[in-house]
Parts: C-alpha cells; sequence; structure tokens
C-alpha cells in the first residue's frame, strides 16, 4: 500500500516539472530563440 501511494506521488511530481516545464517553454519561447551572430574565421591556402 505505501509502495503504490509513493508511486504516485513520484508520477504526480513528475508530471508537475514536464507541466511546468513546457507552459515555460511556450511562453517563453521568443526571448530563448534569438539568433546570435557569430564570427566563422575562413583559413585560405596561402600561394607561394
Amino acid at each position: 500500500m505505501a509502495q503504490i501511494i509513493l508511486n504516485t506521488a513520484v508520477a504526480v511530481l513528475v508530471a508537475s516539472a514536464f507541466l511546468m516545464t513546457a507552459s515555460g517553454a511556450l511562453s517563453g519561447g521568443d526571448m530563448r530563440r534569438q539568433r546570435v551572430p557569430v564570427r566563422v574565421k575562413i583559413r585560405r591556402a596561402r600561394s607561394n
């Protein structure tokens, strides 16, 4: 009986954490998807 209650409590905690993460990602998705400019150094072969 105690194991069933413990498993249920763990399942509720995991589900609530998932829902909080999903709602946070949906509400703040625009802020996290900003593009950051990245400079790429191109090495060119030197002709001697």
